[in-house]
């Protein structure tokens, strides 16, 4: 089943309504920031300012009750045609303690990053040059917030989770206007070791490996420990 199979009508009114919510409260937010947003006529989705497509749908499966897991694409026809997913959870008590926490995760963790990197604002010392593509080219990255799960008491939570793959990074990055980096390591109370590092909707193997480096530094055996970050980084509009 693609992704995009997700977005389709489901069959149980329960998961409607709950993704219909979502969505209201996900375009309330938005538009609170002085964004246009409006409902898709296609399918569950919305649309800010006319160029950013966000597709919302309540993974099936059996939860835990205070557990709402998502699936968000978010879509560009431009830059990411093919989407940018995102698999959140909201967490609580109650139907709407849950949908506003999947809400704030997916604005803080994603939206905002992607909003900002439709401008060429910049902070100089993120910024960064290549010349892989033959040419070079200053990039503007433009990061979520460090977010993290579990109980860090031993654990350092000064870390950046971007300066750990940057170095590598920096020749990765195609010549196009917008590329994006998904990266999530964790780490279960047994000490398994697992998580993510997709770039631009492809697996990067080698960055994975110095993310898995970096959990095997952690302190606070025997319990579940969980750091992410979503960055883009904007071709600077000089270079274009």
């Amino acid at each position: 089943m693609g992704i995009f199979d997700f977005l389709k009508p489901k069959k149980k009114e329960k998961e409607i309504d709950i993704n219909t919510y979502l969505l209201q409260e996900l375009k309330r937010r938005i538009e609170g920031k002085a964004n246009t947003v409006e409902f898709s006529t296609q399918y569950a989705a919305i649309i800010v300012n006319s160029e950013i497509e966000i597709a919302t749908a309540i993974m099936p499966g059996d939860f835990h009750p205070s557990l709402l897991p998502l699936l968000v694409i978010t879509i560009n026809k431009d830059y990411f045609p093919d989407g940018i997913e995102s698999s959140l959870v909201g967490l609580g008590n109650t139907l709407e303690e849950k949908v506003e926490s999947a809400v704030e995760n997916y604005l803080s963790s994603v939206f905002y990053p992607i909003v900002d990197s439709f401008t060429d604002s910049h902070l100089e010392e993120f910024d960064f040059k290549s010349n892989s593509t033959g040419r070079e080219i200053l990039w503007h990255p433009k990061m979520s917030e460090n977010s993290f799960q579990g109980k860090w008491n031993e654990t350092s939570k000064e870390t950046n989770l971007y300066t750990i793959v940057e170095i590598q990074l920096k020749n990765k990055l195609s010549d196009r206007k917008l590329n994006w980096l998904k990266l999530y390591i964790s780490r279960q109370p047994d000490g398994v070791i697992s998580g993510e590092c997709i770039l631009n909707n492809e697996v990067w193997e080698d960055g994975y490996y110095l993310l898995e480096h970096y959990a095997k530094t952690w302190k606070d055996y025997g319990v579940f420990l969980g750091h992410k970050q979503f960055i883009m980084f904007r071709r600077c509009d000089a270079f274009d």
